[in-house]
């Protein structure tokens, strides 16, 4: 059986006095078949529970980053069966991307009152032509 379709990889951060700079995503990081530009867009959740996602591309990847709050991610390859969840979190002091790629069904639940995610995907929505319904949470 083929390893499930999902990376998750520690982003470069830089701090100083100011702040900190997240490095989300670079194009060296993308293999030749992920260097087309898709979509960026960002993700509000208005309240603790609160369910996105429950859907899977059957030629989409998209990775997500969380920017504050606490998630919690189920995933499933919907071709094998297998699953996995993870917790990103804003609050660790290090920021995370999740990869997944298609037939990765995903649901990112929100576990704190606001949580905010960053995603990018390698093709840009237009319609629902390429998202499908899969009941996670």
């Amino acid at each position: 059986m083929d390893r499930m379709d999902v990376s998750i990889t520690k982003v470069k951060t830089i701090k100083d006095t100011r702040g900190k700079l997240v490095v989300f995503l670079k194009e060296s990081e993308l293999d030749d078949a992920k260097k087309k530009f898709g979509q960026i867009y960002f993700v509000v959740f208005s309240k603790k529970g609160d369910v996105r996602g429950n859907h899977y591309h059957k030629k989409w990847h998209e990775w997500f980053g969380i920017i504050s709050g606490r998630v919690r991610v189920v995933l499933e390859d919907v071709r094998s069966g297998e699953r996995q969840e993870c917790i990103l979190s804003a609050n660790r002091g290090y920021y995370t991307r999740l990869e997944t790629g298609p037939y990765i069904a995903h649901a990112i639940q929100s576990l704190t009152n606001t949580a905010s995610l960053l995603s990018y995907t390698d093709t840009e929505w237009t319609d629902n032509s390429d998202t499908y319904e899969r009941k996670l949470i």
